[in-house]
């Protein structure tokens, strides 16, 4: 009888935890890349944390409406988020 390899198995759930939130990544990608100036984002549609949402949507130029405090609530899911295009930020999120 051949003995189970436990690596084998790890490697798996790695693999698939990994791509799971990859797709979460993309959607949140493609939502932030539009030609749009504000942007409403719900992180329970995402199904990812408030935190990564706000940290996605500075990297590629977006500011939140009411500035950071604007954004603190009492729950993790409770409200939209409210992003407008920052002053001289691309489109594309590279700052051309």
């Amino acid at each position: 009888m051949r003995k189970i390899d436990p690596g084998e198995r790890v490697r798996g759930v790695v693999r698939a935890y990994r791509d799971r939130h990859a797709r979460r990544a993309r959607v949140l990608a493609s939502r932030l890349e539009g030609d749009d100036d504000e942007v409403v984002l719900r992180p329970w549609e995402l199904r990812l944390p408030r935190s990564v949402v706000y940290a996605a949507a500075r990297s590629r130029g977006w500011e939140p409406v009411g500035g950071p405090r604007a954004l603190v609530q009492r729950g993790p899911w409770l409200e939209p988020m409210h992003f407008v295009r920052g002053r001289g930020a691309h489109p594309a999120g590279d700052g051309r």
